[in-house]
């Protein structure tokens, strides 16, 4: 469903500060390799060498972008495929003609173009709330969301990096990962390696379901084979009022597009499985998260 938003009132408005315009590339590419059939490059002037975690990133899962709240952003889409396509901002609030939905997000005769082959588009935002949001392709072919046009969009306030030593992403996906086939994914593999944490540290997992249709979704953290106790902050991309700030069982059902921030702290050494689950597959899926001391 579209709304349309006339134009009311004209107002003069304030002079908008001078603030650096945060610039960032978005390759999208065939691989070699044919399956995946597409592969997801960042450009990054302020990260001139990827990570290491960034460099374990599956080409089932795109590389994450950091955005600051308030600080403009422009994203080229720069299609190096030989398939035509658009990239959703999802989640978050920006003009319309940007958002990335061709032919309907716009207005009049301006609307969202597809990126054809061998062309580009600028994604212009200035993101109003910190939180968790994702990219992923809009073009309407099941073969690129199989194969990986997606990855996590998070934005943080302004000033703050995004610190791996208590703050964790993880992207449940579905996709053609060779060679086994159509698989339930967490971080872009269908058996993610283990993730070393700590006891007595503060934890926030950012939740993300990119599958192409699986809206029953389950995902349990798990400490032998008994939900923990963990406290949601966040959906959506928004934070949670305070009234609703609670711990609850680590037993979550998430559909497709929706993100949950939850916050989680191990009183001691040990692991717990975090799995997602559906009905049509008769395994979970499970990235261990072993708590070791420091």
């Amino acid at each position: 469903m579209g709304i349309t938003v006339s134009a009311g009132a004209v107002h003069s408005p304030l002079p908008a500060p001078a603030v650096e315009v945060r610039k960032l590339q978005l390759l999208i590419l065939e691989n070699p390799e044919k399956v995946p059939s597409y592969k997801l490059d960042l450009l990054d002037p302020l990260k001139p060498n990827p990570s290491e975690q960034d460099k374990k990133t599956s080409s089932l899962l795109g590389p994450p972008i950091y955005l600051s709240r308030g600080q403009p952003a422009e994203i080229e889409i720069k299609n190096l495929s030989n398939s035509p396509t658009t990239i959703h901002w999802h989640g978050i609030e920006l003009e319309s003609y940007y958002d990335g939905v061709a032919g309907w997000t716009g207005s009049g005769q301006m609307t969202s173009p597809p990126v054809a082959p061998g062309t580009s588009f600028i994604a212009r935002m200035t993101p109003p709330r910190a939180g968790t949001f994702i990219y992923h392709t809009h073009w309407h072919d099941n073969t690129q969301v199989l194969n990986g046009l997606y990855g996590p969009l998070i934005v943080l306030e302004p000033g703050q990096q995004y610190d791996p030593d208590h703050d964790r992403t993880f992207v449940f996906s579905s996709g053609k990962y060779a060679p086994f086939g159509y698989l339930m994914l967490v971080n872009g593999h269908p058996e993610p390696d283990p993730v070393e944490l700590h006891p007595s540290t503060r934890y926030r997992l950012r939740l993300i379901n990119i599958t192409d249709d699986i809206s029953m979704l389950r995902v349990r953290l798990m400490n032998h084979g008994v939900p923990v106790q963990w406290k949601i902050i966040a959906k959506d991309g928004a934070d949670l009022p305070p009234a609703q700030l609670q711990r609850t069982s680590a037993d979550l059902g998430i559909t497709v597009g929706e993100t949950y921030d939850v916050e989680y702290q191990a009183d001691t050494a040990g692991v717990a499985d975090l799995e997602i689950r559906d009905a049509d597959f008769p395994t979970p899926v499970t990235i261990p998260l072993k708590f070791v001391d420091k």
